[in-house]
């Protein structure tokens, strides 16, 4: 079973069931497991935890996104880099980086959170309000649409960039890989997996396949 817990490089270090030491790149993006997060919260009965973490995979798509779109135009990585250090700990500078990115490469405005989601997540998150299910779900359905709808204009668009970020974040592990130990590289199956050649699913059918809403919604 895995020693670690949750990693940001996305590389995790176990054991096989006959006792033997190896490493495992997984290629969960990082907007992809914060969703996953949420939804285990939900279901654990942690709803702030689950918004916080709603909140916080919206903005890493933010991220993902503006990568990709960097990429499409031939941006130099090391440039976006050093770019995005520049807003990485500013909400609103990410948030406008990737409005007008979308607004230059696809001639309109991205999906976004309203201005009462956005008022529901500050409540939460800075004024420690604590949400019923229902308002983290609510919350989550809204967060759901604005990543998932990003994730498709994508995939419509720049379908040979997408794999190059994939690329780039399975590097970011490869620099902490001890290479005497055997490794391998693994795909998970999330609400929010680029790589799936399927059409998404409706947030609620995702909810009820996970055991969190009844079969009517609630």
């Amino acid at each position: 079973m895995f020693a670690d817990m949750i990693r940001e490089d996305g590389l995790y270090s176990g054991k096989c069931p006959r006792g033997h030491d190896f490493q495992t790149r997984v290629q969960t993006l990082p907007h992809e497991m914060l969703f996953e997060i949420a939804l285990n919260a939900i279901e654990d009965g942690y709803y702030r935890e689950a918004v916080s973490s709603f909140a916080a995979g919206v903005e890493r798509f933010y991220e993902f996104s503006v990568r990709v779109l960097a990429k499409a135009h031939g941006v130099n990585d090391a440039i976006t880099h050093l770019g995005w250090d520049q807003i990485s700990a500013q909400s609103e500078r990410q948030l406008g980086a990737f409005i007008f990115l979308n607004i230059v490469n696809f001639r309109e405005l991205p999906a976004l959170l309203d201005n009462k989601k956005v008022t529901f997540r500050n409540r939460e998150i800075h004024k420690g309000h604590l949400p019923a299910k229902h308002e983290a779900i609510d919350f989550g359905a809204a967060c759901y649409k604005v990543i998932q709808d990003g994730i498709q204009k994508l995939k419509h668009s720049y379908r040979e960039e997408i794999p190059e970020a994939l690329h780039d974040h399975l590097s970011i592990a490869e620099k902490h890989i001890d290479w005497s130990r055997p490794v391998s590289t693994q795909t998970t199956t999330t609400a929010l997996n680029i790589v799936a050649e399927r059409d998404p699913l409706a947030f609620d059918d995702i909810l009820q396949k996970r055991g969190l809403i009844g079969g009517a919604g609630g």
